[in-house]
């Protein structure tokens, strides 16, 4: 509807809009426009908008991680220490960890230990020793039994004693049979023991239970340490690497005012000390790895040498994969940490 003035009288006119249809003929071809193609076109300037913001965020930390690098190494002899610093507070728990492994190991390998020696008389024949030991394996509290005659047992102590002609030395072999008894469970040793010294033709029983104790306790004790040890050191990592870059801010106090001044925001000052802080806690695990694993190759050679004298053979491990990765991923997520504290506090501090 249109208003017009017309000397004296308003004149009103009608006029209709015209509503063009989505489809057009042409002569010999027809098109037809799809609904949703404004929608597709506006969605795909979002994507390539969406790509441009990520390799710009992924330009500036690239940036900022191998520029925090050269600062590294634009002060060799300071980063040294530090990293030096940060290693020896991370072998020590690494170590000990190692230490415990070997430990487990050393228990495990020396299985035979939790098992009673049973020395029977000498009158016994092979017949008697078998209704012995099928009697023994029927108890519930036992696993297994072994038995060991007496040319068995003289063929293993002449091995043991590097004397092969011990057997030609002795005319009448003198050792009894002996059962190799495994318990089922460490914790009936005690009434198994006396169960069996109460047989007939059980001439004496032995087990070093003590040891065994001992040693479940020192492996016990020695992993709630490391634990201990590891959660204090790592508290530790997070306060060097900070007090490290505390200093660094406290050097370029003047350089981050600058940036400030020309509209820098606290996300682009704050993120080269992060990466700094990275690469401290990653170059402390791995130097830290690298010292406990040439520990390692110092004292295989006597390790070796002391299982010989026990007619054992253990070698030493040093850490897996999987401890590796935790240590160095786990040193420089504190270095991270700790760089982020610091950082923060410090630029709150230039701000106020």
């Amino acid at each position: 509807m249109t208003w017009t003035w017309s000397g004296a009288c308003v004149v009103v006119s009608w006029s209709w809009p015209t509503v063009k249809s989505s489809t057009t003929s042409r002569p010999g071809q027809g098109r037809r426009v799809v609904p949703g193609m404004a929608r597709v076109r506006r969605s795909g300037r979002e994507v390539q908008a969406s790509s441009a913001g990520l390799r710009a965020w992924a330009r500036r930390h690239a940036f900022s991680l191998f520029s925090s690098l050269g600062n590294l190494s634009r002060h060799p002899l300071g980063s040294l220490m530090t990293v030096g610093v940060l290693a020896f507070a991370l072998a020590l728990p690494l170590a000990l960890q190692v230490a415990l492994v070997n430990l487990e190991r050393i228990g495990q390998q020396w299985e035979r230990l939790d098992t009673l020696s049973v020395f029977l008389d000498t009158g016994l024949v092979a017949a008697d020793v078998d209704r012995l030991v099928s009697r023994v394996s029927s108890w519930p509290e036992v696993s297994t039994v072994d038995p060991i005659s007496p040319e068995q047992g003289m063929a293993e102590l002449s091995q043991q004693l590097g004397l092969t002609e011990v057997a030609d030395l002795v005319a009448d072999n003198p050792l009894p049979w002996v059962l190799e008894v495994s318990p089922r469970s460490t914790a009936g040793r005690g009434a198994l023991l006396m169960r069996l010294d109460q047989e007939a033709g059980v001439a004496n029983v032995i087990v070093d239970l003590q040891w065994l104790e001992r040693l479940d306790a020192m492996t016990e004790l020695l992993a709630q340490f490391v634990w201990l040890l590891g959660a204090l050191l790592a508290l530790g990592v997070a306060v060097i690497v900070g007090n490290t870059i505390r200093l660094d801010i406290q050097n370029r106090r003047e350089e981050i005012e600058v940036m400030a001044l020309v509209g820098a925001t606290a996300a682009f000052i704050r993120r080269p000390f992060l990466y700094t802080g990275l690469w401290y806690g990653l170059l402390g695990g791995l130097l830290a790895w690298a010292m406990v694993q040439g520990g390692l190759l110092i004292l295989t050679g006597p390790v070796e040498e002391l299982s010989r004298t026990y007619a054992e053979r253990f070698d030493l491990v040093g850490p897996v994969p999987e401890v590796i990765f935790v240590l160095v991923a786990g040193s420089g997520l504190l270095g991270v940490i700790g760089s982020w504290l610091v950082v923060g506090r410090s630029l709150a501090a230039m701000d106020s």
